[in-house]
């Protein structure tokens, strides 16, 4: 069979191959510390007797696999950034995947689905790259395949770990972060009585809330479209939510919070305390950890969707004027879910904002490097998020009591971090020059 000479592989003057350059460590590394992690998930979960990401990931292979948005996104994602004249027949190899799982699902009169083809498309596209092509085309499929099994591979383990928190965590400190809030004026009654008066606008926000990682893909359209030519930005959406994603969840395990609907509420038939959400403020003012149903995971504190879209919105800033509304369109919904389908407190919503900007401010223009500024923002940043959580922990009923004086703190926090994010975005690089980079700025990895 003839090979195109300009997909040869390159050789040396002795006709060896070349070895793997530094470029490409970073990626063996990320490759192998999402097996690591994985490995530990699997175990953890073995040890309380659940399935673990392992199990989730074959029946996504061979049996009914998870679907949902997160497929979707993925599968948007490896044809946004692979090369053009593959997306035909990676598209053919998915469809192909589909018709053969559902023709034999037909046969046995199981119900049709979907997201099998997702997967071993993925597995075609970094097989033929990594066989057949060369140089940045190479790259760029391998990228495009990556990125996407990266966003399956995370939905895989969070699902898991949040199953982790149900068992682990029997305890909640629902109590503490609803005494609190009041220093709030308790936003998440105000606005759960709000959008249950509205229909229109209840629907609205559960669709914006359920479909986050869609508004990711919408924006990294506009920041990865040309990828597969100019390459990829340092910094884009997909890093953003697997860094949030990766971190956030640990907290739930040092603060578990299960949500004024649980804990408050009945979304769990029997499960709360009290069912007094969202039309009757609790008056105690004893906080206690109490024992919660394990029907519910502890994910609330802080609030990852408010950190998701709060990414959503700061990489969409940077981009054309439709996609700036869009970004605060689906921020503007997701804050309004968060609070009014009774998934998360007020105070949840600002330490998720702190925690959002502080992993921005430690990731944008990278180019610039760990200039004094960005090193004070971020420890600025994550010290704030700390005494956040332990003035909640440990000053509930002080903030609750202070009047306006607790909501003027958190909320002047926030703001701070508003300003000293900025700077370091939109203020002047170390060097002394002036960026303000646009969505699709094409500032690569070395």
């Amino acid at each position: 069979m003839l090979v195109r000479a300009d997909f040869a592989l390159p050789r040396g003057p002795r006709g060896e191959r070349p070895r793997r350059g530094p470029k490409d460590r970073p990626w063996v590394w990320a490759v192998l510390a999402v097996v690591v992690f994985v490995a530990v998930i699997q175990a953890a979960a073995m040890a309380y007797g659940l399935a673990g990401p392992v199990e989730g990931l074959v029946k996504d292979f061979v049996g009914r696999p998870v679907t949902g948005e997160v497929k979707v996104a993925a599968l948007a994602l490896a044809l946004m950034c692979m090369p053009a004249r593959l997306r035909l027949p990676f598209t053919g190899v998915v469809v192909g995947a589909e018709v053969l799982f559902n023709a034999e699902r037909l046969v046995v009169g199981s119900p049709l689905h979907f997201g099998n083809g997702v997967m071993w498309g993925l597995v075609a596209l970094a097989a033929y790259a990594g066989l057949r092509l060369t140089g940045p085309e190479r790259s760029a499929a391998l990228k495009a395949a990556g990125v996407a099994a990266i966003l399956i591979v995370a939905n895989a383990v969070s699902s898991v770990w949040l199953g982790l928190t149900m068992e682990a965590l029997p305890y909640v400190a629902d109590h503490f972060v609803e005494v609190a809030d009041r220093a709030l004026g308790s936003p998440s009654w105000v606005m759960g009585r709000l959008v249950h008066e509205h229909g229109w606008y209840l629907w609205l926000i559960t669709k914006v809330y359920t479909y986050l990682p869609v508004g990711a893909a919408v924006v990294a359209f506009f920041q990865l479209r040309r990828s597969s030519t100019e390459g990829f930005p340092r910094h884009h959406i997909v890093k953003s939510f697997i860094l949030i994603g990766a971190i956030g969840p640990i907290v739930y395990f040092l603060f578990p919070v299960v949500g004024p609907a649980y804990a408050f509420g009945d979304e769990v038939a029997g499960a709360g305390w009290m069912n007094v959400w969202p039309h009757l403020v609790p008056t105690s003012l004893e906080p206690v950890s109490a024992y919660f149903s394990q029907a519910a995971p502890r994910n609330c504190m802080p609030s990852l969707h408010t950190a998701w879209a709060t990414a959503i919105l700061l990489h969409a800033l940077r981009g054309p004027r439709l996609l700036k509304l869009f970004g605060v369109f689906w921020w503007v919904c997701t804050i309004s879910a968060t609070l009014g389908l009774g998934a998360h407190y007020g105070v949840d919503l600002v330490a998720g904002f702190v925690f959002a900007l502080t992993l921005e401010a430690a990731m944008i223009r990278p180019e610039d490097g760990w200039h004094p500024r960005r090193i004070a923002t971020v420890a600025g940043g994550a010290l704030a998020f700390v005494a956040i959580l332990l003035s909640i922990r440990y000053l509930s009923v002080p903030m609750a009591q202070s009047g306006h004086l607790a909501a003027v703190a958190l909320l002047g926090t926030a703001g701070a971090m508003v300003v000293a994010y900025a700077r370091i975005a939109r203020g002047p690089s170390p060097d002394g020059a002036v960026v303000t980079a646009p969505v699709g700025e094409r500032a690569l990895a070395a």
